[in-house]
């Protein structure tokens, strides 16, 4: 059953990723955090969401500004490294409040991660951003909520920041994976909790790329507020007790 409710989140996640460019990865690991040990769930979300953002960098392979993907590539190992340091030092229930307040300040108060510069972002800008998603990759598990601002703000379109994204979040689970594996982490003996999500991101994935620009935006929004208030109360609750 664990199984059956993590394929059909992987798939609805897939949809959501694919229509609004962000989001569904901290869907998926808030959910998989219910079952898993959260520093458990974070790499085992990063080997489904590596497949789900490249399966999405295959279909939109055409609108990616490599350019800007590659300045966030430069820093993320080494952050991802430190990540996790901090991530395996915190005590469970610490680790399930820290993400469920995080995901609360996703829902509630976005504006805190915007980027509010008036003026173009430089693509260089893009180094430091990448570095704070491989730091918030492996320790809350996701970085899109707050990097996502910044690849809009150096991209053209939305197409184009769909597709950039997907590419830098490849690059940032790749990096979270080895990180962890580096840490100890056995990728085999949750290969198959990865294998049902990742068919269901890459069935998502391929729905949501046909559905990009036809679904609206605000029921969307409210929709993932709703979702992402819940089970981050139900993380806070758990590491409370």
């Amino acid at each position: 059953m664990d199984l059956v409710i993590i394929g059909g989140t992987a798939l609805a996640t897939g949809v959501l990723s694919s229509v609004a460019g962000l989001g569904g990865g901290l869907i998926l690991l808030v959910v998989l955090a219910q079952f898993l040990a959260p520093t458990v769930a974070i790499p085992v979300q990063g080997g489904i969401q590596f497949v789900s953002n490249g399966s999405r960098l295959l279909l939109l392979k055409d609108h990616v500004s490599w350019s800007a993907a590659g300045w966030a590539s430069i820093l993320l190992f080494p952050a991802s490294m430190v990540g996790v340091a901090v991530a395996t030092s915190m005590p469970e229930d610490a680790t399930r409040l820290v993400l469920g307040v995080f995901v609360l300040i996703v829902a509630w108060r976005p504006q805190l991660l915007k980027w509010r510069g008036g003026k173009p972002l430089p693509e260089k800008a893009l180094l430091g951003v990448g570095a704070l998603s491989g730091f918030l990759n492996t320790t809350v598990g996701a970085s899109g909520p707050v990097t996502s601002p910044f690849f809009k703000a150096v991209t053209t379109s939305h197409m184009a920041f769909v597709a950039t994204a997907a590419a830098s979040q490849v690059l940032a689970h790749t990096a979270k994976l080895i990180a962890y594996m580096l840490d100890g982490f056995d990728l085999a003996e949750h290969g198959d909790t990865i294998a049902v999500g990742a068919v269901g991101v890459i069935i998502g994935t391929f729905i949501g790329t046909r559905l990009l620009g036809r679904i609206d935006e605000p029921l969307l929004n409210r929709i993932f507020k709703t979702v992402l208030t819940l089970l981050a109360l139900r993380l806070i609750v758990r590491g409370l007790l």
